[in-house]
């Protein structure tokens, strides 16, 4: 079943409204027609639905079942990545919105390679927006993980203040163990839910490692 995003006050009592270009997808690429059933979340409520008008800019989908959103983590995690080469980033964020990450953070770091000015930091931003949009459809994940502005090293440090802990993988640790041991330790905190933010700060891209469920 095909999975699409709004925005809370786009639900009513008994239907929803898809705008955006998500229409475009619906009309003329999936070609879907009346009737046809579709999975509509908000970020907390996930609403099955069946498609009741397709207009120019809008499709009305009728509700028929209203859940709350489980398939988020009961862990926000945070990750600040710092920009790698090439297109890695989108690799990152495509994984990373897979697995699970609620909030991603480019970080400029003193030693990247890459530098990004005004205009190609934005269209980056609408880039990898996207890719985390498409990644969380495919997840089917209960909302999308936003995309942070680029950040200085000392910005990322001031938005982390509030966070409650922070793991920081370090490169030169023999084979990566040290950064893998803890994931049991996750795992069982995850379950508890006794972290409610998590923040990871990488300067290079590591392997993607999925906690047991």
């Amino acid at each position: 079943m095909y999975h699409f995003f709004i925005k809370p006050e786009q639900a009513a009592a008994h239907e929803v409204a898809v705008i955006g270009s998500d229409v475009n997808h619906i009309k003329n690429v999936l070609r879907m027609k009346v009737g046809e059933q579709i999975c509509v979340n908000d970020g907390s409520h996930e609403y099955l639905c069946s498609i009741a008008q397709l207009d120019a800019e809008e499709v009305t989908a009728k509700i028929e079942q209203v859940s709350e959103t489980t398939s988020e983590l009961p862990s926000r995690i945070v990750l600040f990545q710092g920009l790698p080469k090439a297109d890695k980033m989108e690799t990152i964020i495509q994984k990373c919105v897979e697995l699970g990450v609620h909030e991603i953070v480019p970080v400029q770091m003193k030693r990247c390679v890459v530098k990004l000015d005004c205009k190609k930091e934005e269209a980056k931003r609408k880039r990898w927006q996207a890719i985390s949009e498409s990644a969380a459809k495919q997840a089917g994940r209960g909302l999308i993980p936003d995309i942070h502005p680029l950040m200085t090293y000392k910005e990322a440090l001031l938005y982390a203040s509030d966070k409650e802990h922070i793991l920081v993988p370090f490169e030169h640790a023999e084979n990566m163990q040290a950064e893998w041991q803890c994931l049991p330790c996750l795992d069982t905190y995850w379950r508890n839910k006794k972290w409610k933010h998590i923040w990871i700060i990488q300067q290079r891209p590591v392997r993607m490692h999925r906690c047991r469920s």
